[in-house]
């Protein structure tokens, strides 16, 4: 990007990559308090982290092989998200956009 030129320029970069980085904090949440609540129990907070986040798991929970437990699905979502964030860094930096980060 030119000096001077918006942050926000490559947006196409920006938006998916503040989508990714939200579901993997709410991700993060959400096996946190299943930690200290227990799946399926708990407050207000923690049902909505699972409402939201569900549609997430049953798309890794689709990929994941059955040998895995029903609690590491949490784990392996995350750490799908953490490679699509790292390919979308790659892919758009290979295309010649230099990205600014501060």
């Amino acid at each position: 990007m030119m000096p001077g030129a918006s942050f926000f320029a490559p947006w196409y970069y920006h938006v998916p990559n503040l989508i990714l980085a939200a579901l993997i904090w709410l991700l993060i949440g959400r096996l946190v308090l299943s930690l200290v609540f227990g799946p399926g129990r708990g407050n207000f907070v923690v049902r909505l982290l699972e409402v939201v986040t569900s549609p997430v798991l049953g798309a890794v929970g689709a990929i994941t092989p059955r040998l895995v437990p029903a609690g590491l699905v949490v784990v392996f979502a995350i750490a799908w998200l953490l490679a699509a964030r790292v390919a979308l860094f790659v892919a758009v930096s290979a295309t010649g956009v230099r990205l600014s980060m501060g």
